[in-house]
Parts: C-alpha cells; structure tokens; sequence
C-alpha cells in the first residue's frame, strides 16, 4: 500500500494481491453481484473513481489496476497479451475468494480483453459493457506520440524512462487527453499526468497495446454467448463512430448499440449514465 498515493481515488478501497507472479493493486468495495471495471491503455483505477460509489450499494465493484499499469507491477512483456491478463483476471478473482463477475465493464483497450475474459472465464459474465471499444487500430494522434515505443525497441526501459521523465514539460499527457474530444477538469488529468511520469506505466501501456491482437477478440466473437451492449461516443476522435459501428454490425451482430454525445473519455465525465446502464443491467439479471 506505501506505492499508493495518499491522495488516489479511492485508496480506502485499495490493496495489493500478490497472485501469478503479479501484484496486483486493486480496489474492491460493495456488496452484491460482482461488477469488473476494465480500465484502457495507459489509465487505472481513477478512471471509475466517480463510478464506484454510485454502484457499490447495489454490487461488489472489484477495479484493478491492469498489468503494466500505475500500481499493479510485476509483469513481464510476455504477460500484457489479452489472453495472458484475462487468465491472470481469473487467478486474481479466485485469489479474493468472491463470485465470478456477473457483469463486466471495459472501456477502449479493456473491451477487447472484457470479451477475452468471457471467452475464457469457467463462468462467463452475463453482460459485457464495451465503452468506446478499440475494435479498430489506434487513432494517429497516438501512434505519433508512442509510434517508437511499439516496436522492438519496448524491450529496454530506457526509451520509455526518457518519454517519462520528458511528459510534464512536453505538456504530452495534456495534449493526449485533448485529443480524445473530451475536455477533462483539472481535477482528473492530474492522475493520467503522474502516471505518465511513471516509466513502468509508460512502457506497460504501449507493451498492452502493442500486444493486443484484436483481430482473434472479432474471428472468436461468437464464443461469447451473454448479452453484449457497445456504447459509441458520437464525437470519439479516437474511435469513430461510423467505422466502430460497422465492425461492431459485421463481428457482434446481436449486440446492442448505444450513442452518446461525447468523446472517448465520456464516462468519466458522465458516470451516472453508465452507472445507469450497469444497474438496469443487474435488475434484469437479478431482480435487484
């Protein structure tokens, strides 16, 4: 718990879980059905930390930090592919001792490895929320700031411990943010600004994405049998909607579509919308 800052969101919540090699910081709070929180490339924990309270009357919210990402440390490069980190979901699941989650929510990055953990899981979640899914490659914007991070040079540190120690006079993680099309407070981009200053997160991050082989998440999409509901934020510059929504149609064809007016961050701007879609999700499953 001493890596974790005394003012992260939430940190009441926190703990760390030593389990396959990892460990894992995570937040865990409620009671009730378990709801998962996937965070995207290059987030955390604080990404849900308007979210959790608003669910964890109704469900037991478990939000970990991915593999590669801010507080959960320990992972090798071999460990960031989305089957390796949605098995290492399920030790760190059994780990804590709770039920398999019955609803699992993943925003950018973590939809895809939402699905491969439905996909994998002994007991598959009943709804996966995908919020602004990367079923399609990263926007330019990104490639052009971390292009040389995807490449074989990932396996020394020293690129990323470079980008790191550059980031807050570059004004880099505030020109990130700005590109999604969602503007966020202060308040919020002060937590994406010290993890980029983390070269652990930095290099974690671009090794997730690098990793992430989308093309089997969409070939293998049938073997997901719950309800699966995509959530398309009409002004996403990261994501379009027009081509998100034609992957979503040709792979997910039982899916259901919700737009939103926002960008690609939209729920942490507007989590009382997505708390809502979780909460309608758990009364039909169970009556709550």
């Amino acid at each position: 718990m001493k890596r974790i800052p005394l003012d992260w969101p939430n940190r009441q919540h926190s703990s760390t879980v030593s389990v396959g090699g990892l460990d894992w910081h995570v937040q865990l709070t409620g009671k009730g059905p378990v709801v998962l929180l996937l965070h995207g490339t290059g987030s955390s924990t604080h990404s849900w930390s308007d979210l959790i309270p608003l669910l964890e009357a109704h469900a037991q919210v478990l939000v970990p930090d991915l593999p590669g990402h801010a507080f959960t440390l320990g992972a090798k490069l071999e460990d960031l592919t989305l089957d390796e980190i949605a098995n290492s979901l399920q030790l760190l699941i059994e780990q804590l001792g709770i039920e398999a989650p019955s609803i699992v929510v993943g925003h950018s990055a973590g939809a895809p490895l939402a699905l491969r953990f439905a996909v994998v899981s002994s007991k598959p979640p009943k709804l996966v929320i995908a919020l602004n899914p990367s079923f399609i490659p990263p926007p330019a914007v990104y490639t052009s700031f971390f292009g040389p991070l995807l490449g074989p040079i990932t396996r020394s540190s020293s690129l990323s411990s470079l980008l790191a120690s550059l980031s807050p006079s570059l004004g880099m993680v505030d020109k990130l943010l700005d590109s999604t099309n969602t503007i966020l407070p202060e308040t919020r981009r002060v937590y994406y600004r010290k993890l980029f200053e983390r070269s652990e997160h930095v290099r974690g991050s671009m090794n997730f994405m690098a990793a992430a082989d989308i093309h089997k998440v969409l070939v293998e999409a049938n073997l997901y049998r719950g309800k699966l509901i995509c959530v398309l934020g009409n002004q996403d510059a990261w994501i379009p909607v027009k081509p998100l929504e034609k992957i979503i149609l040709d792979y997910f064809p039982a899916a259901e579509i919700v737009k939103w007016e926002g960008g690609h961050i939209m729920h942490e701007l507007e989590p009382n919308k997505v708390a809502q879609l979780i909460l309608e999700g758990l009364k039909t499953e169970f009556g709550d």
